[in-house]
């Protein structure tokens, strides 16, 4: 005698479908095998341009160089500032290469050994980390060019751009920073 009620089956996933899909996370490996290359590219290039500026100051036996109003020293500088921008880059390229590692490939473990700069709570965590680490590389590029444009000619209006961009970033990302807010104090006030 058939069953009058029959209890309903859960529809089972398309299991294969399902695979695949969690499967293809794993191309994001790209992303983070380029990344890394490019931050220890980034170091070498920070690495060599410190070598420069110590053999800038060790060799310097001209107080001025050639065909410009800019010390030795202040060319020490400027290469110093090169190298911190090149370093801020790899930084980025590292902490973007394990952001994307934690959030797509490795899913379901946690490490507890891990500093706290590797806590990332979502990708909005880290577009918003990469928005600040831009403005401290806007901001060193302004410096760097600010000393070149002041040593080698003059300066003109249009070198307003970058720190306006500065500016705006700086202000796009207080409000990203307001949003996640007022969406936390949503989601707590909500029964």
């Amino acid at each position: 005698m058939p069953d009058p009620y029959p209890v309903p089956q859960p529809a089972t996933p398309m299991p294969r479908l399902v695979m695949a899909i969690r499967w293809t996370r794993f191309v994001s490996v790209l992303a983070v095998i380029s990344s890394l290359i490019g931050a220890l590219l980034m170091f070498w290039i920070g690495t060599v341009n410190t070598l420069k500026a110590v053999l800038l100051v060790i060799n310097a036996e001209e107080s001025m160089v050639e065909g410009s109003r800019i010390s030795t020293t202040e060319l020490a500088t400027l290469e110093l500032l090169e190298c911190l921008d090149s370093f801020l880059v790899g930084l980025a390229f590292l902490y973007f290469a394990y952001g994307i590692y934690s959030l797509f490939i490795q899913l379901e473990k946690t490490d507890t050994d891990s500093g706290t700069w590797t806590k990332l709570g979502g990708i909005s965590t880290l577009k918003k980390t990469l928005m600040e680490v831009l403005i401290v590389l806007l901001t060193v590029v302004f410096v760097k060019g600010l000393l070149e444009r002041l040593s080698f000619r003059g300066l003109e209006w249009t070198y307003l751009v970058i720190p306006l961009s500065i500016l705006a970033l700086a202000a796009s990302t207080r409000l990203l920073q307001f949003e996640g807010t007022d969406t936390a104090k949503r989601k707590e006030s909500d029964p």
